[in-house]
């Protein structure tokens, strides 16, 4: 962990590591025990000063720096144990990245705050598909800082996170029959606020994430997947709402519905798919944000789940599987 005051940086590596090829073709049920198995919690490290962030690259490098293919990674995330989530009560995931996933940066005028000592850890799940194995392989991530003293202060934002299909313990994997298939999740929030931008995660034959209002089903966003002729996901857009007006406003304990699309011209189910919806969220009042309440029983079992070690080494983050 390095800190640079001069660039506003703060950088993160972890490795080196053995990132063995994954099988070319693989049974469904072999890629949900590789999910299950291989989702590992690499890294632990207490966040060093009292300051907000407002951009996180992400770069896989040799020993030499020089870069490897980010495909290597299926996916990776940053846990947050000392701040809980707005919708459901796990911990704060602050930055995810998928392989369709850009590198990501806000305004100055923005920032997720940190305190000096927050606990966090780094999750990742490797998927080699380059046909042989890679030796020595660092993952790299680099936090853009606010300046500590600018001014106006910027505007607090935290992650905001739904899964259409989220299982606290299990898998958040669907089956998508042949045809296709719509899957929903009605949730609340827990404190009032606006939804300044939004992005998602989906598989190949993924189609939209909108989120509507649960109660009138007026859509609030949709996003439509980027794909190439055959399917296979490219990206889900990154939009920002809080363009004209200050974006959609979510209202504590009100009902909202996010819906996942999926068509399947293939012969056979799409096993393990997946629908997130990601964004920064700019509460009404970042007091009332939800706190952590370490003997609920959800929590404790995202914790643990998080901090359990198993054969593979590292440790297995089940409840907290893809987050995005």
């Amino acid at each position: 962990m390095r800190v640079d005051e001069g660039r506003h940086t703060l950088t993160v590596t972890i490795g080196p590591f053995h990132v063995p090829q994954s099988p070319s073709m693989m049974g469904d049920m072999m890629m949900m025990m590789m999910r299950r198995n291989n989702d590992e919690l690499e890294g632990a490290f207490t966040w060093p000063a009292t300051v907000r962030f407002r951009g996180v690259t992400l770069e896989v490098i040799d020993s030499a720096g020089h870069p490897l293919p980010r495909r290597l990674l299926h996916h990776t995330y940053m846990v947050n144990f000392d701040r809980r989530q707005l919708v459901e009560p796990i911990s704060e995931c602050p930055f995810s990245f998928g392989e369709e996933t850009q590198d990501i940066t806000i305004p100055g005028a923005l920032g997720l705050p940190m305190a000096a000592g927050m606990r966090l850890g780094i999750v990742i799940m490797w998927d080699n598909l380059t046909g042989h194995d890679v030796d020595g392989a660092y993952v790299r991530y680099t936090f853009l800082l606010n300046p500590r003293h600018r001014q106006p202060a910027p505007l607090d934002v935290l992650p905001f996170l739904v899964d259409v299909n989220h299982v606290n313990g299990g898998t958040d994997g669907f089956e998508v029959p042949p045809g296709g298939l719509v899957v929903t999740k009605q949730f609340t929030v827990g404190a009032s606020g606006h939804l300044l931008a939004a992005s998602g995660h989906l598989h190949d034959h993924g189609l939209t994430l909108r989120l509507e209002d649960g109660l009138t089903g007026v859509p609030l966003v949709t996003l439509r997947a980027q794909r190439d002729s055959s399917g296979r996901l490219l990206r889900v857009p990154y939009r920002i709402l809080a363009v004209r007006d200050s974006g959609p406003h979510l209202v504590a304990g009100r009902r909202y519905r996010l819906v996942a699309t999926y068509d399947n011209p293939t012969p056979r189910p799409l096993a393990a798919v997946m629908g997130t919806l990601a964004g920064l969220f700019a509460p009404d009042s970042p007091e009332r944000w939800p706190s952590v309440d370490a003997e609920d029983p959800t929590f404790e079992l995202d914790r643990r789940l998080l901090t359990t070690s198993h054969p593979g080494g590292g440790a297995q983050a089940g409840a907290c599987h893809e987050r995005r």
